[in-house]
This record gives C-alpha cells, structure tokens and sequence, in this order.
C-alpha cells in the first residue's frame, strides 16, 4: 500500500519541479548542433536565431539581399553540412585567436573546435567541400548560449599544440583551402 503512495508521490514532484524550473537553457552542444542542421536544411533565418542579436540582426539583412542569394555569398553558399567533429577547448588557449574587445562584453565565452562536412556550391576561402575546421565561439546573452563568431583558425597550429582531433582531412586541410585564398566572390 505504500509503494503506490510513494511511487505517486515521486512522479508528482518530479513533474512538479519541472513546471517550476521552466524550461531549461539549451547547451552550447546543442546549439552548434542545431545550428549546423538549420544549415543543412537552408533554414537560413532558424540558422541566424542561434546568433547573439547584434549577429541575427546583420545575418538575417544579409540572407535578404537579393544580389547574395542569387550568388551564393557566405551561408547561402552552402548546400549541405554535418557537424563530424567537435570539441572544447579552454578558453584561455583558444582567444589568443579571437578578437578580444569583441569578446569581453559578453559573458561565460566559450570555444569550440569543430569540423564541420561541407558541400558547397562553389568553392572559396571560406568554405570548400570537405571538412571545414574553424571554432564556434559561444556566449551566454540573457541567460542562452548563442553563437558569437565562428573564425577560421590555424589548423596547424591548433594540431601542433595538441587540441587536433588527429585526422587526415585536418592535416591537410590549411592546403586545401589555400587553393581558393585568390578565389574572388562575386
């Protein structure tokens, strides 16, 4: 008899303590996760809702302009992506690469490597097909994660420093997007 008293009891609280919390904030994992999804299936204005609000603002303006979309420009560029690969690094390694008056403002910044599988619809200095390495840098603005830069870094020196996930496509992929540095973007 009181096992169903105590079993209900448990599943009251548990679904009380829910409604309470609220919902809970979405981790920085997450967010990339949904973010690189949102890419893939060109949900280009779901993708910009992952940015900080100055970032939405400029993405969503961006994604408007007729003359980018008919060539491709940045995000629109992007046929496919899946998120292959992902870590933290610490902060404290990783912002010697970030620009730090940018950063500062914001709150809790935290820095992801990630490699990230593209198919592009042309290929330049900013996204070729194949695994892209660069970070996704997250911050907390009102209380949610939301993506603040994604900056290319030195792959190499990422590897040297022993923070490379140790792939062949990362060993070589500084050279492969070497290649398209000249490319122009119109």
């Amino acid at each position: 008899m009181n096992k169903p008293i105590i079993v209900f009891t448990l599943l009251f609280c548990c679904i009380f303590s829910n409604s309470v919390k609220g919902e809970e904030t979405v981790s920085p994992e997450k967010v990339i996760k949904n973010y690189i999804a949102d890419l893939n299936e060109s949900q280009w204005e779901n993708a910009s809702s992952w940015w900080v609000e100055e970032q939405q603002l400029e993405l969503l303006d961006f994604i408007a302009e007729k003359e980018n979309q008919k060539y491709k420009h940045g995000l629109l560029n992007i046929e496919e992506a899946e998120l292959v690969r992902w870590r933290e690094l610490p902060y404290e390694y990783g912002k010697q690469f970030l620009p730090s008056r940018y950063i500062e403002k914001f709150t809790n910044p935290r820095v992801f490597y990630v490699g990230v599988n593209y198919i592009v619809h042309i290929q330049n200095s900013f996204f070729i097909n194949g695994v892209n390495y660069f970070f996704i840098v997250m911050v907390l603005e009102d209380g949610e994660w939301k993506i603040v830069l994604t900056p290319h870094v030195p792959v190499r020196s990422i590897i040297y420093d022993g923070y490379g996930f140790g792939t062949e496509d990362e060993k070589t992929f500084d050279e492969r997007r070497i290649k398209f540095n000249n490319t122009t973007i119109d």
